[in-house]
C-alpha cells in the first residue's frame, strides 16, 4: 500500500527546490500541492513507505540549510479518503483537466481552419483572376499606344 509524505515550505521557490531533491532521492510521486497562504505551501508525495520516508528527509535536507522548512509528516497507510482529497489540490487532474482543454481549443482551431480553408482558397482565386485580368488589360491598353502622325513643317 502506498505511502504519504508531506513537506511543507515557506515559499514556492524551496517547495520545488524540496520536491526535486525528494523525487530525485527515491522512487515517489508528487500527488500534488497546496499554497496554503502566508507564503507556505506544502508538497505530497506518495510511494512506498521507505521511499518516502528517504525522499521526505532529502528533501527536508536541501531546503533546510536555508531554514525554509515548516514542517513535514510520513504517514505509513493513510486513509484512502485522504489521498483522495489530496489529488483534488492541484495535480495531475487539474493538470490533465488544463491538457484536456488545451487540446479541444486546439482541435477546435483546426477544424475552423478546415472549414474556413476552402472560402480562403476561392477568395484568393478570385483576387489573383482579378489581378491576372487587370494585367492583361493594362498591356492591351499599353500596346494599342496611339501613333501620332508626324507633323510636318514648314509644309503648307
Amino acid at each position: 500500500m502506498n505511502s504519504l509524505g508531506v513537506i511543507e515550505t515557506r515559499g514556492l521557490t524551496a517547495a520545488i527546490q524540496a520536491a526535486d531533491a525528494a523525487c530525485k532521492a527515491a522512487n515517489v510521486e508528487i500527488i500534488g500541492y497546496r499554497k496554503v497562504g502566508s507564503g507556505l505551501v506544502s508538497v505530497c508525495f506518495q510511494g512506498e513507505i521507505s521511499a518516502v520516508r528517504t525522499a521526505v528527509d532529502h528533501g527536508i535536507d536541501v531546503v533546510s540549510q536555508k531554514e525554509l522548512v515548516i514542517g513535514s509528516l510520513v504517514i505509513a497507510r493513510p486513509e484512502p479518503s485522504v489521498i483522495t482529497k489530496l489529488l483534488t489540490i492541484k495535480s495531475k487532474k487539474k493538470a490533465s483537466a488544463v491538457a484536456e482543454k488545451t487540446q479541444e481549443t486546439a482541435l477546435e482551431t483546426v477544424i475552423e481552419t478546415i472549414v474556413e480553408a476552402p472560402k480562403a482558397v476561392a477568395d484568393l482565386q478570385a483576387q489573383n483572376i482579378a489581378s491576372e485580368t487587370k494585367n492583361v488589360t493594362d498591356k492591351a491598353q499599353s500596346s494599342k499606344k496611339e501613333i501620332k502622325p508626324e507633323s510636318r513643317k514648314g509644309k503648307k
